[in-house]
């Protein structure tokens, strides 16, 4: 979706108890359409605050087109739906920011050099090859 500040937002409860938050693309009798799902996810602090973080449900670094959208399908049998028609700024800024496409990093694709003392650096894999 190109324009996150004029799309309906929503929220609600996935079947497993996870608050899923994201732009309503579409929906029917059966099935609500939300592009760029995210899970709200909130923490406490040790100074007996809440800390709320969105983490999507697909990274855009998985994907084959890093600027593509993504959207899921809930059934809306499988789904408990809230009224919330707004969110509060903050978390509207933070969903906007994760998916501003300029913020979109791409990966060198260059091979890791070696380092000077002639060790070659760590490097973590995320699939097997």
């Amino acid at each position: 979706m190109s324009d996150t500040q004029t799309t309906k937002i929503t929220a609600f409860l996935d079947n497993v108890g996870r608050t899923i938050v994201g732009q309503v693309a579409s929906e029917d009798d059966n099935t609500l359409n939300i592009v760029n799902p995210v899970v709200l996810s909130t923490v406490p602090t040790p100074d007996n605050r809440m800390s709320i973080q969105l983490f999507p449900l697909v990274f855009r670094e998985f994907l084959g087109d890093k600027e593509a959208d993504v959207t899921f399908r809930f059934k809306k049998s499988s789904i408990t739906d809230t009224d919330i028609c707004a969110l509060d700024y903050r978390l509207q800024a933070q969903y906007n920011q994760i998916f501003n496409k300029s913020n979109i990093f791409v990966p060198n694709q260059e091979q890791p050099q070696n380092t000077t003392d002639g060790n070659s650096p760590n490097v973590v894999k995320l699939f097997e090859e």
